[in-house]
């Protein structure tokens, strides 16, 4: 079974919308952290306590020792290094792998190379697309021939 490509939405972070403290609504402040408009209690997303987490222990980086301390799951923590969110340390001897070659990353989806060759890619798929696009309009339908073969083979 072929692995889907899934991205989470930012309702998967676990946003703060309620302050748990008073109740009052939460406003996003910027990287992950949210103040409550009424007693200004502070609340952070699962990005916000991952890079809070990443931040404040330099040397205990690992996704099991992030996961443990911050409730955020690894599934998450994944899907944050595919966004290139956060990053994998240069010293780590942890890598993800690039979809494409299985070259060692620190964040995203390919390596530098793979990752000119999908750019590439897409954007002749969206050339196509336009000009597909711009092809449309052209050609008559003959109400007399509804539902008949408007085209023949000769052979």
């Amino acid at each position: 079974m072929a692995e889907q490509n899934v991205r989470i939405s930012l309702d998967d972070y676990n946003r703060p919308l309620v302050c748990n403290v008073c109740g009052g609504r939460m406003i996003y402040k910027g990287v992950g952290e949210y103040q409550c408009e009424k007693c200004a209690n502070l609340d952070y997303d699962d990005y916000g306590k991952v890079r809070a987490y990443i931040e404040t222990h330099p040397n205990q980086r690992t996704m099991q020792d992030i996961e443990i301390h911050t409730g955020v799951p690894r599934k998450t923590i994944r899907q944050m290094l595919k966004e290139e969110r956060i990053e994998i340390a240069k010293d780590s001897t942890v890598f993800i792998q690039c979809e494409i070659c299985r070259k060692s990353i620190r964040s995203g989806r390919y390596c530098e190379e793979c990752a000119k060759k999908v750019r590439i890619q897409e954007a002749a798929q969206k050339a196509q697309k336009n000009h597909h696009k711009s092809m449309q309009g052209f050609g008559q339908h003959n109400k007399a021939q509804e539902g008949e073969k408007r085209f023949h083979r000769e052979r």
